[in-house]
């Protein structure tokens, strides 16, 4: 998803664009204290995937402001790049590009 330009409190390069992205999951993290964790899908066949949870922090308030937001988006976009015949291509993905 994409934030409202004028609600986008954070721009990161994902997939070599440099994009505005959500930072609620971070927020709510550290207000909390609760662990973030990446959840990884994989296709092994027609209807069979694989799971695993890779846990990015258990001290969310340990780390800078965006730092975990930015963690998860290089592990999305790893899985990404992994598989990319799995990622749904929209058109409005980037439709916040920061222009230069």
């Amino acid at each position: 998803q994409s934030p409202r330009r004028d609600k986008a409190f954070h721009w990161t390069e994902f997939m070599n664009i440099k994009v505005p992205v959500h930072t609620g999951a971070e927020m709510l993290a550290k207000k909390l204290d609760m662990a973030v964790v990446f959840f990884r899908v994989k296709k092994l066949k027609r209807g069979f995937y694989e799971t695993t949870f890779e846990t990015i922090t258990t001290t969310p308030k340990d780390y800078k402001d965006y730092e975990i937001t930015d963690i998860f988006l290089k592990l999305v976009e790893q899985q990404i790049l992994e598989a990319p015949e799995y990622y749904l291509w929209t058109h409005k993905r980037w439709k916040h590009r920061n222009h230069v």
